[in-house]
């Protein structure tokens, strides 16, 4: 039988279609329905949406399994070590995680020896983050592990040992809590076949509800013909696939160029997801697997406000961009491969949303904050969209609470599950 989360999505996702349908035109960039009165209100204020569905939270578990040193001849660089937890400021770490879960505090990561970053408790309690949803108006999240997991420069066999734990414990928060959290499993992509085989289990076995990947594989790009069986498999199984940059990975390759001023995470993750979705399109992975649904993580990152020049560059020079793509110039991908591609609403800047709602479509938005760390939309999930008056000149109420949870239940599939 169906969750009753899955049923209370369906419901909300078919109550959503009907009032678009039954609403006229309303001339905002929804291109279709409707007035923010349609909605309701108080005092001629937009009522906000109904239901909001964040598709991007990370969590970790409150331990991590513990695995042998990399030998030298596997990395001699120490940025490859695993990923250990401590209490927070505990300069002595005694187990690989927190003494207490049952008394949250601060975590601090370490890769090897080498401090990495500290998280906060809502990264690992689900109890923390469902009193923080009901104080933001979230009502479900959906999971992914936190990017530094996912493993891809580790021995493979240890990485899918890693994978499994990773997705056995994000499967046991959803069962858990059925009504408040969803989950996107993560995969060692290094080994293929490994992954393909966690995808059938945490698809039948765990029931999740997609996969996370990163927007490169241990330095190998996305349109890599050694990818070719995964993409298969994803679409055999209407497995929806979210990217995300790692983004520490830029400070490995130049440290003295990417380390200052925060430079990789505000200037090489939007980049890496743009080559990301750069090599997606131009290599025609979409028009040989045209049933994949990708969601792409901080809205794209900087690939449509590079639209224009990369289109150009099409046309000046189609036999070096977009080569593989029968045709299909990148400017074109959103008009006849637009249900393949969803990006997330992490802007920062009501110009920006204005931009990519024209560029790519209203339906093609999802809420996404990137909770819980400081870079994402902290701490009111959706709070430019719902509040900011600029967006509410050009997206009526109906637009704005398609893109809080319909658009985000078109990209991972729910009212296609069956009972």
């Amino acid at each position: 039988m169906r969750s009753t989360l899955q049923v209370l999505l369906v419901h909300a996702h078919i109550q959503q279609t009907q009032h678009s349908q039954m609403t006229n035109s309303c001339g905002c960039l929804c291109g279709s329905s409707s007035h923010d009165s349609d909605l309701g209100g108080v005092d001629g204020q937009t009522a906000s949406p109904s239901m909001r569905i964040d598709v991007h939270t990370h969590i970790m578990p409150p331990e991590l399994p513990s695995f042998p040193p990399l030998d030298e001849d596997v990395s001699s660089d120490k940025s490859h070590e695993w990923i250990t937890l401590r209490p927070h400021n505990d300069q002595k770490p005694q187990t690989n995680g927190i003494s207490n879960p049952k008394t949250p505090k601060k975590v601090d990561m370490y890769v090897g020896d080498r401090f990495f970053r500290t998280v906060e408790a809502n990264c690992y309690d689900p109890e923390l983050r469902i009193k923080e949803m009901d104080a933001t108006g979230i009502d479900v999240q959906v999971l992914s592990t936190v990017p530094i997991l996912f493993s891809y420069d580790k021995p493979a066999k240890q990485a899918a040992s890693m994978a499994r734990y990773l997705n056995d414990h994000i499967a046991s928060v959803c069962q858990e809590y059925p009504q408040r959290f969803m989950g996107l499993a993560t995969v060692p992509l290094q080994d293929v076949d490994a992954s393909i085989a966690e995808l059938h289990r945490a698809k039948k076995d765990l029931c999740l509800n997609g996969v996370e990947i990163g927007a490169e594989i241990n330095g190998r790009s996305l349109d890599s013909a050694e990818f070719e069986p995964f993409w298969t498999a994803c679409e055999e199984l209407d497995f929806p696939i979210f990217v995300h940059p790692l983004g520490y990975e830029w400070e490995k390759e130049k440290t003295s160029r990417w380390k200052p001023y925060w430079s990789a995470w505000l200037i090489g993750m939007p980049s890496e997801t743009a080559l990301a979705i750069h090599a997606i399109l131009s290599s025609g992975v979409l028009v040989t697997h045209p049933r994949l649904r990708f969601c792409f993580a901080h809205a794209g990152g900087s690939y449509l406000p590079l639209l224009g020049r990369i289109q150009h560059g099409y046309n000046c020079r189609p036999d070096l961009v977009a080569h593989s793509a029968q045709g299909v110039s990148p400017a074109d991908f959103f008009k006849q491969h637009q249900s393949n591609i969803w990006l997330d609403s992490l802007m920062h800047d009501a110009d920006l949303v204005e931009y990519i709602c024209r560029k790519i479509g209203v339906g093609r938005i999802v809420l996404g904050s990137d909770y819980p760390f400081p870079l994402g939309e902290m701490p009111q999930p959706g709070e430019l969209l719902s509040t900011d008056s600029q967006i509410q000149k050009f997206l009526c109420a109906t637009s704005r609470a398609r893109i809080m949870s319909k658009n985000v239940l078109d990209f991972l599939g729910i009212d296609k599950i069956p009972a």
